[in-house]
This record gives structure tokens, C-alpha cells and sequence, in this order.
């Protein structure tokens, strides 16, 4: 009489596993993602604007900017908790330096999220969001401060371009150039489990 193999435990595709990102890890990147991009392109538009719309876009920037931090907040804490699927076909040392770019670019989150507010509070300001909810600074005016806060918040987005701009030819060339599961990863859970 033969005997059943016991059934293969059905793991959740909310979070990861050693080998696969869960819904939570994807939506946080891409939501994360989009936001990021459309941010950064605002910041550059402030840069280039007429002095009556610099206030405007300003305004948009950081409510925008403070609408997603905890989302921001949140997507840095569970990747440092969840740590980085290796996926199948990437070898240890490609998964090494793809997992310190990643971390590189959460420290620059980071910076940015400390250093956006900073900026804004430095100023005299409250952070508002979209008319509706001020936060006031625990700072007090400082144009030193507020210089530096600027100078640290511009050169974090500037470092978190680059790396985004690798990161993204990165994973095109495995697109194009491999047979791993680079690409597949980050779009639907559970689409590389055979390295489980």
C-alpha cells in the first residue's frame, strides 16, 4: 500500500518568503515608486518655474511629499524586516549588490524623509497638507539650518536618482540578457517558486 505524500504547505502571498516578494513588498514598490518619480519631477519644476508659481508648486510638493510619508515610512521599515528574496537563476553575488543598492537607496529615503520636514520647519513654516491638516515644526527658524536641511534633501534625491536610474537598467538587462526572475519578482507573487 502506498503512502501519500503529506500536502506542500501553501505559504502566503502577502509576505515574502526566502525566494518570493508577497503582495505587500510589490505594492509598497511600486506605489512608493510612482510617488517618488512624480515627486521628484514637481521638486525639478519648482527649480524652473516663474516666481508666482514657485510658491504653488512648492505647496503641492510637500503635501504631496507628507500625504505619502507614512506609506514611505512604512515600506522602509518592512523591507528592513523582511529582508530581500533571493530570486531563482541570480547568483550570491549579484543578489548581494543588488541588495546593497536597495538598502543604499532606503538610507536616502530615509534622509529625505527627515530632511524634507526639517527644511519646511527651518523656514518658519507648518507642513501643510493640501490646505487641510498643518503640522507645526518642533524647530524654530533657522536659515543655516534650513540651507543645510536643503542642501541634504537636494543631494539625497540626486543619489536616489542615479540609483534608481541603475536599478531599473539593471532589471531590463535581465529582462533582456537572462533567464531569471528579476522582472517576474516584483510583478506577481509566488511567479518564481521554483527555487522554494
Amino acid at each position: 500500500m502506498s503512502r501519500k505524500s503529506a500536502p506542500t504547505p501553501r505559504v502566503s502571498a502577502l509576505t515574502d518568503t526566502h525566494a518570493v516578494y508577497g503582495w505587500i513588498s510589490i505594492l509598497l514598490h511600486w506605489i512608493t515608486a510612482i510617488f517618488l518619480i512624480a515627486l521628484w519631477l514637481l521638486g525639478k519644476s519648482i527649480l524652473n518655474s516663474d516666481a508666482a508659481e514657485i510658491d504653488a508648486k512648492r505647496a503641492l510638493h510637500v503635501s504631496f511629499a507628507a500625504s505619502i510619508w507614512l506609506i514611505v515610512a512604512f515600506r522602509i521599515a518592512w523591507r528592513f524586516r523582511s529582508g530581500h528574496p533571493q530570486v531563482r537563476g541570480l547568483t550570491v553575488r549579484t543578489h548581494n549588490i543588488a541588495k546593497t543598492a536597495h538598502y543604499i537607496m532606503l538610507v536616502l529615503l530615509i534622509v529625505m524623509l527627515v530632511s524634507g520636514p526639517v527644511m519646511v520647519w527651518a523656514g518658519g513654516y507648518p507642513v501643510v497638507i493640501f490646505d487641510t491638516l498643518s503640522i507645526p515644526g518642533p524647530i524654530g527658524a533657522s536659515d543655516v539650518l534650513r540651507e543645510s536641511a536643503w542642501s541634504v534633501h537636494s543631494g539625497a534625491a540626486l543619489g536616489l536618482l542615479i540609483l534608481v536610474v541603475v536599478h531599473i537598467g539593471a532589471a531590463l538587462k535581465h529582462l533582456m540578457f537572462h533567464s531569471d526572475d528579476t522582472i517576474v519578482r516584483m510583478l506577481w507573487p509566488g511567479k518564481n517558486t521554483e527555487s522554494q
